[in-house]
């Protein structure tokens, strides 16, 4: 099929800093793609915006730490996904060199497309990662939260101005009702007189 160990160790090269140090010491072909892949790693860690100097209410605090914590988590998926995809491109790069001779025509071909099928994975799982990324920090935002909080913030004062309404409308209702049989009583009393009078 493809040798399997090959696309492991280039990751496993983007995330230890040991294996980096020895391989320095190495020939100057190996030198060179160890800098391209220091270079690589470094433009692959994201930068996460620092939220400082902003004075909230408590609660408001709890949220911010969270979607901070959420935001860090994200990015450091997000850098992981990207140290991915560099490191299946270097590995495309580096079986694109016929480099062996054992191995027959299909068998190198079969590697060249398995890893470039692999590269294709993690663009794709990256793409996905960032537009998750993106969404979060959407649905997370300081906007979001302030038009949530007003809406709520409506909606209370549109349930208290709708029972106060009703309230006002059983009390007409009852002072009404209570009117009608004033008048009924003092018409009764009224036709009560006539009669006795006949």
């Amino acid at each position: 099929m493809g040798k399997k160990g090959s696309w492991f160790s280039a990751v496993k090269k983007v995330f230890s800093h040991d294996s980096r140090k020895d391989k320095k010491s190495k020939k100057s072909k190996k030198k060179s793609t160890q800098k391209d892949l220091e270079v690589e790693s470094e433009e692959a860690q994201v930068v996460v915006p620092q939220i400082e100097d902003v004075k909230l209410s408590e609660v408001e605090n709890e949220q911010n730490k969270q979607a901070i914590s959420l935001a860090f988590a994200t990015a450091a998926a997000a850098g992981a996904a990207v140290a991915a995809a560099k490191a299946a491109a270097e590995v495309v790069r580096l079986t694109s060199m016929p480099h062996f001779p054992a191995k027959t025509k299909e068998e190198l071909a079969a590697i060249k497309i398995q890893t470039a099928f692999r590269g294709y994975l993690a663009r794709r799982a990256l793409r996905a990662l960032r537009g998750l990324v993106r969404l979060k920090t959407l649905v997370q935002g300081q906007s979001v939260k302030r038009q949530a909080d007003s809406t709520l913030r409506c909606m209370q004062t549109l349930a208290r101005l709708q029972s106060q309404v009703r309230e006002r409308r059983i009390r007409m209702s009852e002072e009404n009702q209570a009117l009608q049989r004033q008048l009924q009583q003092k018409h009764e009393k009224e036709l009560g007189k006539l009669q006795a009078s006949v």
